[in-house]
């Protein structure tokens, strides 16, 4: 389920967006990963699952970020569940790469 919330709002923006590791062609694409962690607990057991959430994007060095970082932290906080992402500039001299990190909530535990 988080999967495809994240995929559907970072696929209009950045054209390829795989979980944990892409291994093509592309020079520009998005990753991502999570950690799930149970919470809202009653009678011993959770009712919401609350992740913490990482989309990397990559892009070429001479590619100009704005406005698709502004448009993708925008599609992030539109999805009903995902709190506003911080955004850690994590490039170096091989290429852009910037983090999107923030936390989800999904009652589907």
């Amino acid at each position: 389920m988080i999967d495809s919330k994240i995929r559907a709002a970072v696929k209009p923006l950045v054209g390829v967006c795989v979980p944990d590791l892409y291994t093509g062609d592309a020079g520009e694409y998005c990753t991502f990963n999570f950690n799930e962690l149970p919470a809202g607990f009653g009678d011993n057991v959770p009712h919401v699952i609350r992740y913490l959430v990482q989309v990397h994007w990559f892009l070429p060095l001479k590619k100009r970020p704005q406005p698709t970082k502004k448009a993708l932290r925008r599609a992030l906080m539109a999805v009903r569940g995902f709190t506003a992402p911080e955004i850690i500039n994590a490039s170096d001299e091989m290429g852009q790469h910037y983090v999107f990190e923030f936390e989800a909530v999904d009652g589907d535990v």
